[in-house]
This record gives C-alpha cells, structure tokens and sequence, in this order.
C-alpha cells in the first residue's frame, strides 16, 4: 500500500523549525552581549559626564564669584570708601547689607585696606589659619591679582580693590565650606571633593560619605568610580555596579520577550502561508477533476521522495486530463472550450517539436513578442531543456516592459505509457511581482518614515490599532506588540484637553479627517504635544480605517511659550522704562526749572556788568544742560518708539528765516559769515513736524557753528514735487570747519560717538545729535548723509517728505473763535505747587498779579471751596503729593470746587516731556500746558490770555 504523502504544511513547518532555532539563538545571544557593552559604556560615559560635570560646576562657582566681586571692587561705593574715610559710614554699611552673589546659607564679605586692616564685613566669623590668610594678603594685596583657594578650611576668594592700578584695599568672601555651595546644583550620579589627603569637602550624598569624613574610610567593593584631578583637588563620581546588571537583566527580558514574539509570529506566518497554499492547490484540483471523467486511471509521476499530497492530486488530475486530451475523442468545441478556461498559457508539442495545439492566452503572448510563435516556443524549451520548471524574462511589444512567465514543461504520454511530446504551461506573474514590488516599498516607506504612523480599524470593536512604525515606537516608548490590538486612549492622561478629545472623536463620528494638537504621554509616563493628523481611508466607497500622522511638537509648543514670556518681559521692561523717564525727566526738569527761575529773577533786578556777565555764563549752562536733557529723552522717546511725528501746516520760509536770525548772532561773535538760499518752488506753506524739522536743522547748524573757527556756512533748501503731489525737501548744511576724517564717517550718526575723544574734550557735546537727526529723517520719510574732507570742511544734506497745505490752515497765535479779550486787568491766579521754590519763582513772576500758593490737589479743592474770591486762572503741579494735579482738575471739572469753578482756566505746570504727558493733562480736563523750564514771557502770556477769555459755565474747556 503506497504511503500517503505529507501535507503542505507540515512540509514547511518541518523545514523551517531547526533554522528557525538556530536562527533565533544566534541572535539572543548577539543581541544579549551587544546590551550590555553598551549599558557599560554608557554607565561609564554618565559617571565621566557627572565628573565633567562637577568639575564645570566648580569651576563656574570659582570664576563667576570672583569676576562678580571683581565688578564690585570696581564700584565706586568700594573705591570712595578707601579714600573717603568721614563720609563711607554713611552708605558702605548699608551696601554691605545689599551684598548676595552666592545661594550658600552661610556667606561671609568683608573689605579690607592695603595694611590688611578689617573696613567693614558682613557675617564675618571666619577663622583662617595664619597660611592661608598669608596667602591671600600677599596676592592680592601685595600682587594686586585676584586669589581663590578651595580646601578643607572653606572657600576664600579675594580681588583687589584698584586705585590707578594698585591695590588699595582687598574685598574678601568667605564660605566655611565646598559643601554648601555645591548642594543646590542637580548631580547625575554620587559626587565627591576630597583634598589631596583624602579630606572629603563636598559629597552630593551624605548619607553615603558624609562630609569631612575621610575617604579612605569608604567600602568601594560594589561601586563603579571615575575620579579627574583638578588643581589640588580629587573629583569622585560613584555609581552602584548593580545598576548597570539590573539595566542589563531588564533589558535581556524585553529582548527575550521580543524574540520569543518574533518567533510566534513567523510561525503563526508559515502555518498560515501553508494552509493557504493547502487550500488553493485543492480548489484547483477539484475544478480540474470536476472537468473531467471521473474513470480511475494510474497517473505518471515523477522521481520524489517527498511530494506534497496537493501537489500529487494536481498531477494525477493534470495526467488524467493529458490523457483524456491525447486518447479520449472529444469534440473540438469541448477540448477548445477546456482549453480556453485556463487561466494559464498552454502549447502542446509532438517529439518532433512541432506545435499540436495552443490555446488563445499562448497565441496573445505570441503576438506581443519580437519574433514568430516557433521562435519564441523554441526559446522557452531551450531554457527549459534541463529543468522541468522556470521563471523566464520576456519583453511586451505593448507595454515595454518586462514580463514575468513561470513556465512548467511535463510529459505527454500515451495509455502505454509512451512519450508522444511534451506540455509547456506558462502562468504569467508580472503583475503579481509588481504588486508584491510595489507591497513592499508601500510597506518599506511606512516603516522607515521619520514620522510616526498608526492606522486603526474603526468597523471593529473598540477601533483598535491594527499597525505602527518604528517613528511610533520612537515617539511614545509602545512596542508594536504592546500598541496594536488596542485603542488610542491608552496615551492619553488627565491633563489631556477633553475638549480636543471630543473634537477628534465627532470626526470620526461623521468619517471627517481633522488636525489637532493634544496633549499625550509615552510609555514611562512622560508628556508631550502631539500634532495629530487623521485621515479617513474608504474600501469601495465605505470608511474602513484611519490613518493617523503623529508629530512631536513639544519643543515647538515651549519655543511658542518662552517667545509669549519675553514678549510680555520686554513689554514690561518698555513700561519700566517709560515710567523712569518719565519720572527722571519730573526729577530733572524740577530742579532746572527752580534754577531758571531763580536766573530770571535775577535778571530783572539791578546787577553790575560782571554780574550781568555771570548771569549770562549760568543761562548758558542751563540752556546746555537742557539741551542735553530734551537730546536723552528724545533718543529714549524714539528707541521705545515713542516719539510721534505730528502733522500740522506750518510755514517753512518764517522757520528757516527764524533760524537764520538765531544763528546770525552765534556766527556773527565768531567771525563767521552765515548764507542762507532757498529755492522752495513757491511751496512757503507746507503740512509736517515744524518742531522736528527745525531740531534737525538747529542741530547740523548748531554742529556748524561750533566746529568752523573761520570761514563760513552755507544753508541751502530747496523742495520738489513728486508725481503724488507729495513735497520733498532738500536741505544741506555746509560749513568750512574741521572736516571728518574718512574713516570715522561710517560710524558719526551712531548712538554717542564723535570723531574721538580730543574732539569732546574740545568742543564737548553727547554725540546725541546727529543720531537723533538721523533717526527723525527717517521717522519724517527721509535720510541724511555726510560729504567730508578732514581739515576742510563737512557737508551735511537731508531729506524729508512734506505735504502741501492751505495757507488759511495755519492757526493765529492765542486766538480762538467765539471768544473776547479784555487785556489789562489784575488777575486772581491760585498756584497749586508742592515745591517751595518753584512757588516763589511763581509768584514773583506773577508779582502784578493776585496770587494764593496750595501745596497740593486737597489744599487747592478746600481753597477754591472756602475762598470768597473766585480765581481768574488755576496753575497746577501734575505730580504732587496727597492727590496730584490730574485727580484735582477731574474733581474740579466734576463740580467738587463749586459751579463757579466748572470751566475755571486750569493750566499744566509739568516737568514731565514723556509721550503722552500732554494727553493725560488733556483728558484730565486742562485747559493748556506749561513744560518746565519755562520762560517768565510765557507764563505772564498764557496766564493773561486765559484769564482775558469770557466763557459760559456751560462750555467745555478749550483743549
């Protein structure tokens, strides 16, 4: 009885099994050892990293402390105190008190003189033998260099205090201990400082080697340690060795367990290739025995140990088939109807190799080749002369390109048993390889790509994932055989947006693809922002899965935060800015004012020619130092962008006439001649900054005037009209001077820079002017440029853009309509005023005028109220104490002063010129406004105009 031949899959399963063992072996143990060299390496890399590390940390402390004391050396609070021995114990102590460079509890400052003489210290206790006291002495203030010692009996850093390169005193911090300036930074591993006898300084564990133990004394056997030298000092990172073998084992399970999946899955793969292959085999032969007789015939077969049952029925049915073809007498529709059925190429050859049938699929093949039908057949039974089987390349006329044929020869015997010829079957699989081809570059891309990809199926229960790549793996710390088989939720943690969950889940709802980002967490617990991008994937016009990109957008989500905190920082630090210059121009503008004022007095009253003549040098100073005060604050106005250009008519001609008339006088005391030519096109009214315009001018003047000692200046202006009926103005300044070397010209419009030093010295200035002119150029949609020779002369030119403007436009001085003036009268003024000069500089400039003083905006109300008299004009202080002048005129306005004082005139009396001073006095309900310094012309002028001017209790103020 014949033995009943294997099945399929038992075959492959039989074949694969011990290379499969063999196979996964070599790996573990590949795998295993690859593991742990490299958790030793790196447990070896982390503890040189923590001694690096240690090492940085020491030094930054060192070097950082030292420089910082090195800058307070520097200060002059230090220096003047070494010098200036009756004043320093006025403010040194309480600079001391100020002192913290450190995060140590324990910090000790103290500065001594160059006799090594204690000034003044800060929690000095500090008890330093006679070495190293000896030693610090001797470099700092014997050598005048800085000096730092880390030991056993703390940390001592000391520089010098310099006065003209020489120490003249030493300032000296101490901490009695390396340990406490160490303990805040976070350490990687176990860290020690010993000296160089094993004294140990610093431990980040002290429960393991406490501090000032020695480290002779430690039990090393089971820890892994890297020490580095650094100066006199021993570094020490120590590290458990059991952590390295706990790594190791973790990490031989996780790969174990993998393998061992691996191993599953290829089984699980060939059992399933095997069956699949049972099955199809087996439908084939029962089609084919379907189609023919069912008479029990003896089939050939070929020399096989081993042949698969399914392989065997195909045969025996093929046989049959053969056969039924060569000796049973069919019809030739039947046998041409069999034929054509096949899905497979099919020619039958006689042993003279000549052709007995062929079916359609063979003679199509045929025909999209090179060459005839006998050529081609002769090609295929040559390759197939010494095999009974293969796969052979053709070219397709009509598509060209390669086509696959896997061609299959068998013997055509007769009932005797007879070779009659032969059978070639040809299945054509080049549409097959391409598929898988194209499987596996689909499959590849997805698994190599940077970005993470999931797909989920969501006609399932529970919408589970059915695959990941290894960017997935890489993200969220999952393995695919942790992830797949399980829904997304499982990433998601309290913090994460229920809102944006909800959203993702009505998508899906309704089969729509959405982008979002949410917050998700990895494996080990840790978060991050996921950009998710979930894109429906339809089955013959049906939804079936979602494919899911995934991108790590933390780092993007954190950059987005830190430019959220420097955007809200810098607008802080604007407003810090803004409220000192504001508050350093009322501070300035106070005390100038006061000595203005005081000059004015003075000038009225009778005074000798010496004295009229020192009268004139200390307005001259005023008038520089304000100067100098409006140059600052209008560079800090446009650096914080402040600095609003207005846009009024003015008359251009009356300004450069007026500046003329200025300047004539300077260069006339000088010696030099002044020109002035214009050229304005007619255009004598135009529409922009008259103000700015004229400090542009006044400042190249003004640098003219005070670098030509002879010679003269030239000013020429001249204005185009540009095809927009825009105005363009053109002016040069041009002088005979000193001239600007070449090299210097580059830099001569930056932020306080002048040609050098000599020319400070000389000719003094900030070297504001030129940068602010430059900067308003360009604010009014201009520029500025230099042309100079050194040694003869410089020529300035600038542009602005103007427009035009009616002359009717150009308001009347102190003139408003719908209003008399009655001149003449001696007015009633109330002076709201907190500091005492500036009252007295008030009143005597008033001295023809009623006055009353109050000294704040509650002293003005009770005033107002209680007076019988009615004021005529209120001048009020802006910043006051109690309440200022802006909560006193809208309480006055609000009625709180009686009705009599509604629309009372309320002029600003400010030292402030930040932006937006005017429009504060304005809101308040001001009536005008006053900058300090002014002149007593203008006071007497606006207090006349304001107080001559009739208005109805009804009408609101004049702003």
């Amino acid at each position: 009885m014949m033995q009943q031949p294997p099945r399929l899959r038992s075959l492959l399963l039989s074949s694969m099994l011990p290379r499969l063992v063999l196979l996964v072996a070599v790996l573990s143990i590949i795998l295993f050892a690859l593991s742990f060299h490299f958790i030793v390496k790196q447990t070896d890399q982390l503890q040189q990293q923590s001694v690096d590390g240690l090492e940085q940390d020491i030094n930054y402390i060192v070097s950082d402390t030292t420089r910082q004391l090195a800058d307070l050396a520097a200060n002059d609070i230090i220096i003047n105190s070494l010098v200036d021995f009756e004043q320093r114990d006025n403010y040194l102590p309480m600079f001391f008190r100020s002192l913290n460079l450190t995060q140590a509890k324990s910090v000790e400052f103290a500065l001594f003189d160059f006799a090594g003489n204690r000034v003044i210290d800060k929690n000095w206790n500090a008890v330093i033998p006679e070495s190293l006291s000896s030693a610090w002495r001797q470099q700092t203030l014997g050598s005048s260099n800085a000096y730092s010692s880390v030991s056993k009996y703390g940390v001592l850093i000391s520089v010098p205090v310099l006065l003209r390169g020489v120490a003249e005193g030493a300032l000296v911090m101490y901490v009695d201990s390396l340990q406490s300036l160490l303990a805040p930074y976070p350490r990687l591993t176990n860290q020690l400082v010993t000296d160089s006898s094993g004294h140990v300084l610093f431990s980040s564990e002290p429960s393991l080697i406490a501090p000032n133990s020695s480290f002779s004394d430690f039990d090393d056997s089971g820890y892994a340690i890297k020490k580095a030298d650094w100066q006199n000092l021993t570094l020490y990172s120590v590290k458990p060795t059991i952590t390295a073998y706990r790594e190791a084992a973790w990490t031989g399970i996780v790969l174990l367990a993998m393998i061992v999946g691996f191993v599953f899955i290829i089984l699980h793969m060939v059992s399933m290739t095997g069956t699949l292959a049972e099955r199809t085999l087996s439908t084939l032969y029962n089609d084919i025995k379907n189609r023919l007789n069912s008479d029990d015939k003896t089939s050939l077969r070929l020399d096989s140990d081993v042949e698969a049952q399914e392989l065997a029925d195909i045969r025996e049915a093929f046989d049959k088939l053969i056969w039924d073809l060569t000796e049973v007498s069919l019809s030739n529709e039947q046998f041409s109807n069999v034929l054509e059925s096949m899905g497979d190429m099919l020619v039958v050859v006689d042993q003279d190799k000549q052709i007995l049938l062929s079916n359609k699929r063979f003679d199509d093949f045929c025909h999209d080749q090179y060459g005839e039908k006998n050529g081609i057949l002769k090609f295929i039974m040559r390759k197939l002369a010494s095999s009974q089987s293969n796969e052979l390349t053709h070219f397709s006329v009509s598509t060209g390109q390669e086509r696959y044929v896997h061609w299959t020869k068998t013997s055509l015997a007769d009932a005797n048993g007879n070779i009659r010829g032969d059978i070639y079957v040809g299945s054509d699989e080049t549409e097959q390889r391409s598929l898988e081809s194209h499987v596996k570059v689909l499959t590849h891309a997805m698994d190599e790509a940077t970005v993470s990809i999931i797909i989920s199926d969501i006609k399932r229960v529970g919408q589970p994932i059915i695959y990941v790549n290894s960017a997935f793996e890489e993200l969220t710390g999952y393995s695919r055989e942790e992830i797949i088989g399980h829904n997304c939720r499982s990433m998601q943690g309290d913090e994460t947006s229920k809102q944006t969950v909800d959203q993702i889940r009505k998508a899906i709802a309704v089969r729509e693809p959405i982008e979002t980002t949410l917050l998700n967490y990895k494996k080990d617990g840790s978060s991050f922002y996921n950009r998710l991008n979930l894109t429906p994937v339809k089955i013959n016009g049906e939804v079936t899965h979602y494919i899911g990109f995934q991108q790590d957008v933390t780092q993007q989500r954190q950059t987005e935060q830190y430019l959220q905190d420097a955007r809200e920082k810098a607008e802080e630090s604007a407003r810090l800015k803004s409220s000192f210059l504001a508050s350093m121009s009322h501070e300035i503008r106070t005390p100038i004012h006061g000595i203005s004022g005081v000059l004015q007095l003075m000038a009225s009253s009778e005074l000798t020619e010496e004295q009229k003549h020192y009268l004139s040098l200390a307005k001259f100073s005023i008038q520089g130092l304000l100067h100098i005060v409006n140059d600052i604050l209008d560079f800090s106005k446009i650096e914080a962008g402040q600095l609003q250009i207005e846009e009024n008519p003015f008359d251009i001609l009356e300004s450069l006439e007026n500046l003329q008339s200025q300047y004539a006088i300077m260069c006339q005391e000088k010696g030099l001649a002044l020109h002035f030519h214009f050229d304005l096109q007619g255009f004598h009214v135009v529409q922009g900054d008259d103000v700015r315009f004229r400090q542009i001018l006044s400042n190249l003047l003004g640098n003219a005037v005070k670098f030509t000692d002879s010679g003269c200046i030239e000013v020429t202006t001249s204005i185009q009209q540009n095809a927009d009926n825009s105005l363009k103005l053109l002016c040069s300044v041009k002088d005979t001077g000193i001239g600007i070397a070449q090299d210097k010209q580059s830099t001569i419009f930056d932020v306080f820079t002048q040609e050098d030093l000599s020319t400070t010295r000389k000719f003094g200035g900030t070297g504001l002017g030129l940068s602010i002119s430059k900067q308003l150029c360009e604010l009014m949609g201009g520029d500025i440029k230099l042309e100079s020779v050194k040694g003869h002369g410089s020529t300035f030119s600038f542009t602005i853009m103007l427009e035009q403007a009616d002359e009717a436009l150009l308001k009347p001085v102190h003139h408003s309509s719908g209003v008399k003036r009655e001149k003449g009268k001696k007015r009633k003024v109330l002076i709201v005023e907190d500091n005492d000069i500036n009252q007295v500089i008030v009143k005597q400039h008033l001295n023809n005028h009623t006055t009353l003083s109050a000294k704040s905006g509650l002293e003005a109300l009770e005033a107002l109220n209680k007076m019988k008299v009615t004021f005529d004009v209120v001048l009020m202080d802006c910043q006051m104490p109690e309440m200022d002048g802006f909560e006193a005129t809208k309480r006055i306005r609000n009625g709180e002063a009686g009705e009599r004082y509604l629309n009372v005139p309320i002029i600003a009396l400010t030292a402030n010129a930040m932006k937006g001073d005017k429009e504060r006095c304005v809101n308040a309900g001001m009536d005008d406004y006053l900058s300090k310094p002014f002149d007593a012309i203008d006071l007497i002028d606006k207090v006349e105009h304001w107080a001559s001017i009739e208005r109805n209790s009804e009408e609101s103020a004049v702003h």
